[in-house]
């Protein structure tokens, strides 16, 4: 059941070292992959970085400890020529990558992407300009495992029906 990875689907800032299995990276790019797109366009392109290097030159752009101590950061990027519900469709795959790999042991982060960031990145990566990303994900094994959330969190009262 799907609620299982739900639960369990944590923001992970903490990494392990060890490395991820590109076997797993492949599920996890399967998993964004099916996701739905506005009017089918599925016009999202995958980038995965894995050289120490690239992870510095991207911290030095973007900030934040763990885009040097994941072993590995992936970059959707979409293309603004096939798609106008972008931001939609990068979120709908971001989530599946999010449950894919909580599913396979691992953990995630959404490093938000403000204007600024991302061009310093899609230079640094020599992406064309009409491509355009809105976050970074990195993966890793979790240096520590947090807690699954359970029903106690879960708030009936937040539940409308037909009206507010």
């Amino acid at each position: 059941m799907i609620l299982k990875e739900i639960l369990n689907r944590r923001s992970v800032r903490e990494y392990k070292s060890d490395e991820v299995p590109d076997e797993f990276l492949t599920e996890i790019i399967k998993a964004a992959q099916f996701a739905p797109t506005g009017r089918a366009a599925y016009a999202i392109e995958f980038l995965v970085i894995k050289e120490q290097k690239t992870k510095d030159e991207i911290f030095k752009i973007a900030g934040q400890e763990f885009l040097k101590q994941a072993p590995v950061l992936l970059i959707m990027f979409f293309d603004t020529n096939k798609t106008p519900l972008a931001i939609q469709d990068l979120s709908v795959a971001a989530e599946n990558v999010f449950l894919q790999a909580t599913a396979l042991g691992l953990g995630t982060v959404w490093k938000n992407l403000n204007s600024e960031w991302e061009e310093g990145v899609k230079k640094l990566l020599s992406i064309p300009q009409n491509y355009k990303a809105i976050n970074i994900i990195p993966i890793g094994f979790p240096k520590n495992i947090l807690p699954a959330r359970n029903d106690s969190e879960f708030i009936e009262g937040k539940i409308h029906k037909e009206k507010w």
